[in-house]
């Protein structure tokens, strides 16, 4: 069986080691402290993120793009990225017209400043024209009816660029500038600058070679989700998703809603509804985490157990799906669900990740390669190429609404379990092999499983080569039925491949099915099924579309129950 195990505990437990503390880095005496005013979100807002190659790079706007869709799946948020690589403040109060009034924005965060310092040490002349600057884009933005919240900018790497901290100095003058200009306007200020310089600082000191600026200008994954856990410390938005605590048989939540738990012998059942869903961190990123307490702070979705023995790890299933196995110390300081991939919730965030991205994608390239620059192996001069411009735009936006949808939170099912032992399958009745029709059609061994003529087949390690029971058979479907009995009420959980479709009918009841084309991977599909005690009919049903055919499964009990393959009566 393919058991996902995790020893992920809450972020706030590694991270008071490893990570620059909150408080140290807002009073930071080389400029930290600077930001100002709560950025609130209203129930409908068209957000746009503005700025240089830094915003162009579509990470921190993606990062703050999918936690502002996930955590607040009731508004109706737009979100557009119109950065620029190269670009200036100047240069941005001059392309805002033509490039962000269209989409009618209530709201932007404006990140100019990387390049208006010139790269060079601090200059008077080039300050106040980056000031300046500032204040026209400010003015403009307000005109056009929107909110604006500025951005200091991030730093360079000083040691990669070997300027002993010189352009970092321009551009702290510069961020200090930002400040004043938001605070005389009245404006919210996120300093990014001075922090990540702490960050980046403190990791070097634990590790020489450390960058989270590898060409010294750009962030990686890493620095961009340093920036964007600065600016959502700075959203007015709910900082935790909740916490579970099973005690033995008992359940309880905190900011999340638990129903219909169900007690057995060294496992508990429940349903969870979620307020929203965790904010997804791709694995790039993840390094991050040890930096700042983003989990800690942000995204806390904590579970918290105690085996009944006190001794024994449990076994964490959500949706039939495996998503851990922790042990006793884990569980009473307290798994980060956040983190578990193989999570419903995680897939869904995932899933709102790769939309996002394709969105921002489309868009840009409607945006810019065929709005403005118009490339000539695109052939611009064809009749066809600005309705597929305006097709192109219209799709994007289709994506974008569409978003809010895949950020909704569901109820899930979890089960806590003492993991069982393992249930050796060591033979299948086979039926005979039908012509495949569709996947749906219901075959003899479904319709009166006691009419069918099985014959037992051994199975090596509970899998079976089903070409080779059929051979030179293509385009069928066959079943495979193993029975199992039950000491007592449990679950058992299955780790199932197949080649191809695959469905499972338990006791005649269909429970699990995956219309699939596809080679056999061991424990590819997972399920659980619940066993009252006694026995209990399952059928396999496989289908074959062309090339290979066969099934495996892995079983193991959730609990202390018993449960064994018997032979059919």
């Amino acid at each position: 069986m393919r058991v996902i195990v995790r020893t992920i505990l809450v972020t706030a437990l590694v991270l008071a080691q490893t990570a620059v503390p909150p408080q140290a880095v807002a009073d930071s005496p080389d400029g930290a402290g600077l930001s100002t005013g709560e950025v609130r979100i209203g129930d409908v807002e068209t957000i746009v993120f503005y700025g240089d190659s830094i915003t162009e790079q579509n990470l921190y706007s993606a990062y703050l793009e999918t936690f502002l869709l996930s955590r607040f799946p009731q508004k109706k948020l737009a979100i557009f990225n119109f950065g620029w690589g190269g670009d200036t403040a100047s240069g941005g109060n001059a392309r805002f017209a033509r490039d962000v009034a269209g989409v009618k924005p209530t709201l932007v965060f404006v990140n100019f400043g990387m390049n208006d310092g010139g790269y060079q040490a601090y200059d008077e002349a080039v300050y106040r024209q980056y000031i300046g600057a500032q204040a026209e884009l400010a003015d403009t933005i307000e005109a056009a009816g929107a909110r604006e919240v500025l951005f200091t900018t991030s730093p360079v790497d000083e040691v990669l660029r070997g300027d002993k901290g010189v352009y970092n100095e321009t551009l702290s003058r510069m961020a200090k500038g930002v400040v004043s200009l938001a605070r005389a306007r009245g404006l919210p200020v996120i300093d990014l600058l001075h922090p990540m310089l702490d960050v980046q600082r403190a990791a070097r000191q634990k590790d020489p070679g450390f960058t989270m600026i590898p060409d010294t200008i750009h962030p990686n994954p890493v620095g961009q989700l340093v920036m964007a856990y600065l600016a959502m410390r700075r959203i007015d938005a709910p900082r935790s998703i909740g916490e579970i605590e099973v005690d033995g048989t008992t359940v309880r939540g905190r900011g999340v809603t638990i129903e219909n738990q169900i007690a057995g012998d060294g496992l508990v059942e429940f349903d969870v509804k979620l307020p929203f869903l965790p904010f997804y961190v791709p694995p790039e990123a993840r390094p991050g985490l040890d930096l700042v307490p983003l989990q800690a702070e942000l995204n806390r979705f904590v579970l918290r157990a105690a085996p009944s023995d006190g001794r024994r790890s449990l076994l964490l299933s959500v949706d039939g799906k495996v998503a851990g196995v922790f042990a006793p110390d884990d569980l009473s300081r307290g798994v980060d669900l956040a983190l578990l991939d193989n999570t419903p919730w995680s897939r869904a965030g995932r899933a709102l990740w790769d939309a996002a991205q394709l969105r921002w994608d489309k868009h840009f390239e409607a945006w810019r390669r065929m709005g403005l620059q118009r490339p000539a192996t695109m052939m611009p001069s064809l009749p066809s190429f600005e309705p597929l411009v305006r097709a192109q735009r219209a799709y994007a936006d289709d994506l974008g609404r569409s978003l809010g949808a895949l950020a909704q939170p569901q109820t899930y099912h979890v089960t806590v379990a003492t993991p069982g032992g393992r249930v050796p399958i060591e033979s299948f009745d086979l039926s005979p092999a039908y012509p495949l029709e569709r996947f749906d059609t219901a075959y003899p061994p479904e319709q009166d499983s006691g009419a069918v003529r099985w014959r037992r087949v051994s199975a090596s390690g509970g899998q079976i080569d089903l070409a080779a029971q059929f051979s030179g058979a293509a385009n069928v479907v066959s079943y495979a039925r193993v029975v199992l009995k039950a000491d007592r009420a449990t679950r058992v959980h299955l780790a199932l491949g197949s080649d191809d479709g695959l469905a499972v009918l338990l006791d005649g009841e269909r429970v699990f099915a995956n219309d699939a084309r596809r080679a056999l991977r061991r424990g590819e599909d997972e399920i659980d099924l619940p066993l009252a005690a006694g026995r209990h009919e399952v059928l396999f049903k496989v289908t074959q579309a062309g090339g290979g055919y066969g099934l495996a499964v892995d079983a193991q009990v959730l609990g202390n129950a018993r449960v064994r393959q018997v032979e059919a009566q």
